[in-house]
């Protein structure tokens, strides 16, 4: 009886393992993403630039842009005056020549902001924002995002060589 039930338990799908990451491939600008489980598709750029995600009170903004104004870094000094003019305390903010981080609160959300370089002077970025009381089931995803967000394949940027984009 005890075996008829473990093998009845494996042949069911466990909820984890029924919803899996999904990978997003911006054509345009030449960048890939795994998309969290639970996330939708709430919106999509008309001109190719990224999409916008939610999970109930969550939203992951996935985009690319040139960088018209100066470099990497200067994008996201841009960036992090804008959350702070907005009120955003950020606690983490650190970058390289291939990428950029920061993550903050403001009242109960919480901000990560995740920006690599690309080649043709582009960048690509995820920004997730959810309430602090999601903070238990939405952080462990920043890890996989973070690993993720890559340039497609073809693309050295000072980042290193980029994996395949699938």
């Amino acid at each position: 009886m005890h075996r008829f039930l473990l093998l009845l338990l494996l042949a069911l799908p466990a909820p984890a393992l029924a919803q899996s990451w999904e990978p997003y491939v911006n054509a345009r600008f030449g960048f890939a993403v795994d998309i969290p489980p639970g996330f939708t598709l709430v919106q999509e750029a008309d001109n190719g630039d990224g999409r916008t995600y939610a999970k109930g009170e969550t939203r992951l903004l996935v985009w690319a842009n040139r960088l018209t104004d100066g470099t990497l870094e200067d994008e996201m000094i841009v960036r992090r005056r804008a959350y702070l003019r907005e009120g955003w305390d950020i606690s983490y903010d650190r970058q390289t020549a291939g990428w950029a981080s920061l993550s903050g609160t403001l009242v109960d959300s919480i901000l990560y902001h995740r920006m690599i370089a690309l080649c043709d002077d582009a960048a690509a970025s995820f920004v997730l924002e959810y309430p602090r009381s999601m903070k238990a089931e939405i952080s462990p995803f920043v890890g996989r995002l973070v690993k993720s967000l890559r340039p497609a394949e073809g693309c050295t940027s000072p980042q290193g060589a980029a994996p395949a984009a699938q």
